[in-house]
């Protein structure tokens, strides 16, 4: 098993932290994800960012088309996806 984490900032275009359109988007690939809202900077400007973070055994290929998905449905220049291998078992 594996954690994949995404970070998500603000829509470009609106500045705004679109918190039902990630869920939804992630909703559609996963039965299941934690998401909670930290604070983010990118390119030097703080911003409010929801880090996501999912149990899954796909391939990393897979799991950077959902933050393509995220990316483009969220007008974001880049999502950060993070890939930790872990021990975690669902029971």
């Amino acid at each position: 098993m594996q954690k994949v984490y995404y970070y998500v900032g603000a829509n470009n275009d609106t500045k705004e932290l679109e918190k039902s359109k990630i869920e939804n988007i992630l909703s559609k690939s996963f039965d299941g994800f934690t998401a909670y809202e930290v604070v983010g900077y990118w390119k030097g400007n703080k911003e409010r960012t929801l880090k996501i973070e999912i149990i899954d055994e796909r391939p990393a290929s897979d799991l950077a088309k959902v933050a393509k998905r995220l990316k483009k449905g969220l007008n974001q220049e880049s999502i950060l996806m993070e890939i930790v291998q872990s021990n975690c078992a669902f029971i």
